[in-house]
């Protein structure tokens, strides 16, 4: 593959490289988490070293003196929002998993939401079918957080990288089955604790929002078949 990155692209992998260190070193605590943005890190250099990205190839500039389409950047731009959406329920749900207190505390927390919570029904089924199911409960939350990221970082990759109609199709699919779990996660955490303050409200409410976005664009090209970039 003949070299296809201009200098522009260059510089901005190298400083790409030199934030993905950063977050690595400071802005990171999970080793994975690490692991991963340092694997970003170098690869993003190592194609700023080479002058040649095999993702700018697959999405039309093959040659320097070619140039990403309008579509390819869009394209690029909404699968970097699902990324980052993935990370959100990857941090969320390992937060849980390694919390030894989380599933023996739900009903507490069932409790304390239900508390002050200004939907009558909600309040309602806190305080019964969660609060009679709360181990159950817990379990579902932080296993379904971790299953989101995973098909969301998973299928946003698939989609990108793929040459294969069909794995774009079942990328497409599984995103949307992920984020239409995201969305309703979201709703019911909003419901549940939207009162407990600003941060968890607005969190709650600007992911929702954005997961059902990228459901709106997913489906539309998912039932045209329009997979070209």
């Amino acid at each position: 593959m003949e070299k296809n990155l201009s200098v522009a692209d260059r510089v901005i992998r190298i400083l790409f490289s030199a934030v993905l260190v950063f977050a690595a070193i400071v802005l990171f605590k999970h080793p994975v988490a690490r692991v991963l943005s340092g694997f970003g890190a170098l690869f993003s250099l190592g194609e700023a070293v080479l002058g040649i990205c095999y993702l700018h190839a697959r999405l039309g500039s093959a040659r320097m003196r070619d140039h990403l389409s309008e579509q390819a950047l869009y394209l690029v731009g909404l699968v970097g929002i699902q990324m980052v959406l993935a990370y959100e329920w990857w941090t969320a749900g390992w937060e849980k998993l390694s919390n030894p207190e989380f599933v023996s505390g739900m009903i507490g927390t069932l409790g304390y939401f239900a508390s002050k919570n200004t939907f009558p029904w909600y309040k309602d089924f806190l305080l019964g079918f969660a609060s009679e199911n709360a181990a159950a409960f817990a379990y579902a939350v932080e296993w379904s957080q971790i299953s989101i990221a995973v098909v969301l970082a998973a299928s946003g990759a698939l989609y990108l990288y793929s040459r294969h109609t069909g794995i774009q199709r079942i990328a497409l699919a599984a995103s949307l089955i992920a984020l239409a779990g995201g969305t309703l996660m979201n709703a019911n955490f909003y419901l549940a604790a939207g009162w407990t303050g600003p941060g968890t409200h607005g969190v709650n409410v600007v992911m929702f929002w954005i997961q059902a976005t990228l459901i709106a664009a997913w489906f539309y090209r998912l039932v045209h078949r329009d997979h070209a970039t």
